[in-house]
């Protein structure tokens, strides 16, 4: 009997764990399928965490079938690393057809963003209904295809709660910094409501233009979400209809007992919002002009390198007032900061370590660190090279009193 057999084509992405190609699923009778291949990065396929969550991942997805989620078509091996083949998606993603529409100055419009978070959220019901948080519910985990579809993909850091209080806590948190919920944040325990604070920010930044919650490091996000301050998207963008606006403010509540009980209740509130039927049509039409299309050979035009700052770090604690504890690393970190590269998975943590009441800008406390040393805590620099300052202008003091003393010498 013959066997179905994958043959690898052209590299599509990669991420601090995974890679992902397009390949070409062949059997019997001239079958012939397109697929993605996703499959851990080779000088990572002894780690067995890492082959944990892989499992994880393959265990959770064969739990999804719906029409706003990409599909696991199968879970196999290529020698010792374990392969997800997924449908492939011909398309773009959304924060790639959002920044080619904002540099254009043709953003969505309201009735579109609408339409889109309807497809997600009716892509978060069906996994929260089978247990499943997504935990990364982000632009560029939401594909767009040529036929003007909406899937909602990396099910890669999601988790299980299977209805149980408690719900997930794992030690740390993963997510895209700038979308995650305050609660998670906090404490590192999640539950279906946190997925809808990521669509809020979501569709926030979509209508906008920018995130609710920014700062000039992740640890300023972090505040500021947990804060909950932002400026009212009403303020920022009042051509939106208010009662898109009220929803969006609603999802990204600071508290989850103010957004919605259930991912059904926020469907129903957006059904109500009537966005236009032609949505997916209009859709359609901009994912053909913005895309860069798989040439005949396979090829990639648009090698789909997704904003891979999916981000673990310790949970953070609110002391008092505005303040968050955040500790530096026990060891020292190597300062080289640099900005992640465009296919590079940036994963920071924050150590912590007994409640300090210092402030969230203070260089003693405040120092975040990678898995790829970068370091984003501008304050910890100028540490080390105010010392070599002070050395400088020693001896530069040093050498100037040498130079006077010579030409007080010369004078006698």
């Amino acid at each position: 009997m013959q066997r179905t057999t994958l043959e690898i084509g052209d590299r599509l992405g990669a991420g601090g764990m995974a890679e992902t190609f397009v390949a070409v699923r062949r059997g019997p009778g001239g079958f012939e399928q397109r697929v993605c291949l996703k499959r851990v990065l080779p000088h990572l396929a002894s780690d067995p965490e890492l082959i944990r969550l892989f499992d994880q991942e393959a265990r959770l997805c064969a739990q999804l079938s719906h029409a706003n989620v990409v599909q696991l078509l199968d879970y196999t091996t290529d020698g010792e690393r374990p392969s997800l083949v997924f449908e492939l998606i011909d398309g773009t993603d959304l924060r790639q057809l959002h920044r080619a529409l904002m540099e254009k100055n043709q953003p969505l419009t309201t009735g579109l963003v609408a339409h889109v978070g309807h497809e997600v959220a009716s892509a978060l019901s069906h996994a929260h209904e089978r247990g499943v948080i997504h935990r990364d519910v982000s632009p560029s985990n939401v594909l767009l295809s040529l036929a003007g579809e909406v899937k909602l993909t990396d099910f890669g850091i999601a988790k299980a709660f299977f209805g149980t209080p408690g719900l997930t806590r794992s030690g740390a948190v993963k997510g895209k910094v700038p979308y995650i919920a305050p609660e998670y944040a906090r404490t590192g325990v999640a539950d279906p409501r946190a997925d809808q604070f990521s669509l809020g920010v979501m569709l926030y930044e979509l209508l906008v233009g920018e995130r609710p919650f920014r700062g000039r490091n992740d640890v300023e996000i972090l505040e500021r979400i947990i804060a909950g301050e932002h400026e009212p998207l009403a303020d920022r963008a009042p051509h939106v209809p208010a009662e898109l606006a009220q929803l969006v403010e609603r999802l990204i509540e600071t508290s989850p007992d103010d957004r919605f009980p259930d991912t059904e209740a926020l469907l129903d509130a957006l059904r109500a919002l009537a966005p236009p039927p032609t949505a997916r049509t209009i859709l359609q039409g901009l994912v053909r002009a913005h895309r860069r299309p798989l040439d005949a050979t396979g090829t990639p035009g648009t090698a789909r390198t997704p904003d891979q700052s999916s981000l673990p770090f310790e949970p953070t604690e609110r002391v008092s007032g505005d303040t968050l504890r955040l500790a530096a690393p026990k060891a020292p970190a190597v300062l080289t900061p640099r900005a992640a590269g465009p296919n590079e998975e940036t994963r920071t943590s924050v150590a912590r370590e007994e409640p300090s009441s210092a402030p969230l800008t203070s260089p003693d406390t405040d120092v975040i660190h990678t898995e790829t040393r970068t370091v984003f805590d501008p304050t910890v620099i100028p540490r080390a090279s105010t010392d070599r300052r002070w050395l400088g202008l020693a001896i530069v003091l040093a050498l100037l009193t040498l130079a006077a003393l010579a030409a007080i010498f010369s004078l006698l």
